[in-house]
C-alpha cells in the first residue's frame, strides 16, 4: 500500500444525508449503556473515569454533554473522539451503519496519509483473520490440526465462525508471501504485528504453526491475535501481537465485541482468565463474559466494562493460584466504584473445564448459589494460612480494611466497615482511623504522582526559587548532583538502604500501620514499596544509579535471621566499595564513615543504637523525603505562576493555583504523619 497515493473525501450533498440520517443515542449506544431520563438519556462518560452518570445525551438537539469533564459534541465529535479517527471517517462510519452510498471529491496526499496509516493496520488484521479463518476450514492442514484442535476443545462449528478463530501453517513466510501477493506492503505488515523484521533486515511471520485466536474492538474490528502452540511443551505456550498504533492491551478486553449487548442487557460483566474460558461458556449461554486478554487487569479495562454495568463478578480457576489472582484486581474494580463479587469455581475446574461439564442450567445455579461478596471471599481465603498465627491474622485484617478503603462512596464503606468489624471482632473506631489513614496516604500519593512531571528537570542542573541557603559546598561540584533541594534527603535514604537494607523493620507503635496489622518487612523491602506506591525514582543521577544498583544486584532483601543478615551485609559493603564506579565507592564511604560532630539531641539519640529505631526512623525519613518532593513542585508552579501572571494568562493562574492547592494539602498531612511518626 502506497501512502501518496490520493483518496476521495465525502461531498457536501452526502454529508449533508448522513447527519440527517444520525440518531445520536443509537451511535452513542453502541458504546455507552444508555438508560432514558424524561426526554434524554444518561451514561457514564467514557472520556474519563466516570463513577456516576455524567453524560447526557440529548436525541432532540443531537448533542452529548458531559457535565463532569466538559466532553460535548455531536454523534460526529464522538466518534472522532472515541475511535480517535478522523472527520471523513467518521462520516464513513455512519454512512455504513445506515446504509448510505458515499460520493467523494479528491482529498490531498498528506491527508490521505494520515489517515490511511491507521486504517491501513487494521485492514492488514482484518485481512489477516480472513486468512487463517480461511486456512483453518479449507486446507488440509489446518483441518487435521486446527480443527480438530477446537473439535477437542468441544468448540462447535457456529461457535470457531463467531470467534473467527484460525489456523497458522508452519513456515516462516506462508503469511507474508500470501500478503505480499495482495499488494501489502512489508513495512506495514510489521507495523501491524502480523510480521517481525530480523536484525539482518529480513521479515518473516509472526505467527506460523499455531491456532490464531483473533482479538477485536470494542466496535468488531480485529486489531491484534492471541497464537497458541499445539507441540507439547514448546516456549512460549502463547505468541501475542506486540502493541502498536491500533492495539494497546491495557485497553483491549478478549470477548467484549460478542459480549457488550448482554452485558448491558443483564447489567453483569463476568471476568475471566483466557480466551478458551470466553468462548466455552459463551457457547453454553453464558455470553456476558470477558477476558482481560492475557494481562493484568487495568484500569483502562475496568472503564471499558463499565461503560456496560456497574456489577461485575470475577470468576478464575478454582486452585489456590486461580482464586489469589481474583483478589488481584479487586482492589481496582472496588476503586472505581463498582459492585465486586467473586466466584470460586472446584478446585478442578477453570472456567473452560467447568462450562464443558455442566449444562446452561447448572452452571446458572452454580452462579447463584456460590457468588461471594468480596469481603466474604477475601477473608475466608486469606484466613486458611492465618487462622492460627495472630500476627498474620492481624496482617490479613489489614488487608481486607485497605480493600475496603478503596470504595469511593462513603455510606457503602460504612456498611463494610460494620461487616468487617462483627466477623472480626474488631472495633469499628479502630477501621475508621485505619480507612482514614490510607485514603489520606493515597491522596498524598496521588499528589506525588501529578507532582512528578514537573521534576522532569531534575536531571538538568539549574538552580530551585528559594532554595540557595540548601546548596552543599560538596555536591556544588558534582555534576551528578542536579537537583541540590533533594540531595540530602535522597542521601539519607541511601544511608538507610545500604547500612541496614536486610534489617527487620519492627514498628514499636501504630502510627504508621494502625493497631490491626504490624508486616513482616525489611529496611529495603519497605524503603522499595514506599517509592513504588507513587511511582517516585530519585531524582539525582549518582543517587539514582545506586540505587537501581543495589536492587538489580540484591533485590528486595527479604526477612532474614542475624546470620543471614550479617552475610547480606557484608556482601552489600564489598560490592559499594570495591565496584568500579569511583563516584559510587567515595560516595559510599563518605556515607558510612560517620565524621560529623554529634549535636545535643543526636547524642541522646545515639544512646539507643540506630538499629533498634529503625521503625521509627524509616517510615518519617520517606515522609519527610515525600514532604520536600511536593515543596520542590510547589516553588516550581510558584516560579510557573509568576510567568503566568507577567504575561496575563489568566486560565494558567487558575491551573496552577489549583495544583498548587492541591500540593499544599499533600504537603500539610506529610507533615503531619511526619510529626506523628515522632
Amino acid at each position: 500500500m502506497n501512502f501518496s497515493v490520493t483518496c476521495n473525501m465525502i461531498d457536501k450533498q452526502t454529508v449533508d444525508r448522513i447527519l440527517d440520517a444520525v440518531r445520536i443515542e443509537e451511535v452513542i449506544g453502541d458504546f455507552v449503556s444508555l438508560k432514558r431520563r424524561g426526554a434524554n438519556y444518561l451514561g457514564l462518560c467514557p472520556f474519563h473515569e466516570d463513577k456516576n452518570p455524567s453524560m447526557s445525551v440529548s436525541p432532540s438537539k443531537g448533542i452529548f454533554k458531559c457535565f463532569a469533564c466538559g466532553k460535548a459534541g455531536t454523534a460526529v465529535t464522538f466518534l472522532m473522539e472515541h475511535e480517535h479517527i478522523t472527520y471523513p471517517e467518521a462520516l464513513r462510519w455512519l454512512a455504513r451503519k445506515y446504509g448510505i452510498e458515499i460520493e467523494e471529491k479528491e482529498e490531498s496526499p498528506e491527508e490521505a496519509a494520515s489517515r490511511l496509516k491507521y486504517e491501513s493496520l487494521i485492514l492488514i488484521c482484518e485481512a489477516g483473520q480472513k486468512y487463517f479463518s480461511d486456512i483453518l476450514w479449507n486446507t488440509e492442514q489446518g483441518r487435521a490440526i486446527g480443527l480438530s484442535y477446537f473439535h477437542e476443545r468441544q468448540f462447535s462449528d457456529d461457535t470457531i465462525r463467531n470467534f473467527g478463530l484460525g489456523f497458522a501453517l508452519p513456515g516462516r513466510t506462508n503469511f507474508l508471501e500470501w500478503a505480499k501477493s495482495k499488494g501489502y506492503n512489508p513495512d506495514l505488515l510489521v507495523d501491524a504485528g502480523m510480521c517481525m523484521r530480523h536484525d539482518d533486515g529480513s521479515i518473516v511471520d509472526r505467527f506460523f504453526n499455531r491456532v490464531i485466536f483473533p482479538i477485536y474492538s470494542i466496535g468488531g474490528r480485529a486489531i491484534g491475535f492471541g497464537a497458541r502452540t499445539l507441540v507439547k511443551d514448546e516456549k512460549p505456550k502463547y505468541v501475542n501481537s506486540p502493541e502498536s498504533i491500533i492495539y494497546d492491551k491495557k485497553h483491549t478486553l478478549y470477548g467484549i465485541t460478542q459480549a457488550k449487548s448482554e452485558i448491558s442487557k443483564e447489567d453483569r460483566c463476568y471476568l475471566v482468565e483466557g480466551y478458551a474460558d470466553v468462548i466455552s461458556m459463551h457457547q453454553k449461554g453464558v455470553r456476558n463474559l470477558i477476558a482481560s486478554s492475557g494481562t493484568s487487569l487495568t484500569q483502562e479495562q475496568i472503564t471499558l466494562i463499565k461503560r456496560f454495568t456497574n456489577n461485575i463478578t470475577v470468576m478464575y480457576d478454582g486452585d489456590a493460584a486461580g482464586q489469589h489472582a481474583s483478589l488481584r484486581g479487586v482492589d481496582m474494580i472496588l476503586g472505581a466504584g463498582m459492585n465486586v463479587k467473586v466466584i470460586s469455581l472446584p478446585v478442578e475446574d477453570d472456567p473452560d473445564s467447568f462450562a464443558k461439564s455442566h449444562t446452561y442450567d447448572e452452571i446458572l445455579t452454580y452462579l447463584e448459589r456460590n457468588e461471594k461478596d468480596f469481603i466474604m471471599f477475601k477473608s475466608d481465603l486469606l484466613m486458611k494460612d492465618a487462622e492460627r498465627d495472630p500476627i498474620r491474622k492481624a496482617s490479613m485484617i489489614n488487608d481486607v480494611i485497605e480493600s475496603v478503603s478503596m470504595i469511593p462512596d462513603a455510606v457503602t464503606r460504612s456498611v463494610y466497615v460494620q461487616t468487617v468489624s462483627d466477623k472480626f471482632d474488631v472495633k469499628t473506631d479502630v477501621i475508621f482511623n485505619r480507612i482514614t489513614e490510607l485514603r489520606e496516604r493515597r491522596r498524598r500519593n496521588e499528589a506525588l504522582r501529578a507532582a512528578s512531571p514537573i521534576l522532569g528537570a531534575q536531571y538538568e542542573n539549574r538552580p530551585v526559587p528559594g532554595s540557595e541557603e540548601l546548596v552543599l559546598p560538596v555536591e556544588e561540584k558534582s555534576p551528578e548532583i542536579t537537583n541540590q533541594f533533594l540531595a540530602p534527603n535522597e542521601s539519607e535514604i541511601l544511608y538507610y538502604l545500604i547500612k541496614f537494607g536486610p534489617y527487620n523493620l519492627v514498628f514499636d507503635s501504630d502510627k504508621y500501620y494502625g493497631a490491626v496489622a504490624r508486616p513482616a518487612v525489611t529496611v529495603a523491602q519497605f524503603i522499595r514499596a514506599e517509592l513504588q506506591k507513587d511511582d517516585s525514582e530519585l531524582v539525582n543521577p549518582l543517587y539514582h544509579r545506586l540505587y537501581d544498583d543495589y536492587f538489580a544486584t540484591f533485590g528486595d532483601v527479604a526477612y532474614v535471621d542475624d546470620v543471614s543478615r550479617d552475610a547480606i551485609e557484608q556482601s552489600v559493603l564489598r560490592h559499594f566499595t570495591t565496584c568500579d564506579d569511583k563516584s559510587v565507592v567515595e560516595m559510599v564511604i563518605g556515607m558510612l564513615s560517620d565524621e560529623q560532630p554529634l549535636t545535643i539531641k543526636e547524642f541522646r539519640k545515639s544512646l539507643v543504637p540506630e538499629e533498634m529505631r529503625l521503625g521509627e526512623i524509616v517510615p518519617k525519613m520517606l515522609d519527610l523525603y515525600k514532604y520536600k518532593v511536593l515543596e520542590f513542585a510547589c516553588k516550581e508552579l510558584g516560579s510557573e505562576l509568576g510567568e503566568a501572571q507577567k504575561n496575563g494568562d489568566v486560565e494558567r493562574q487558575k491551573e496552577i493555583l489549583e495544583r498548587l492547592k492541591e500540593y499544599t494539602q499533600a504537603k500539610t498531612a506529610f507533615s503531619k504523619s511526619v510529626n506523628r511518626l515522632t
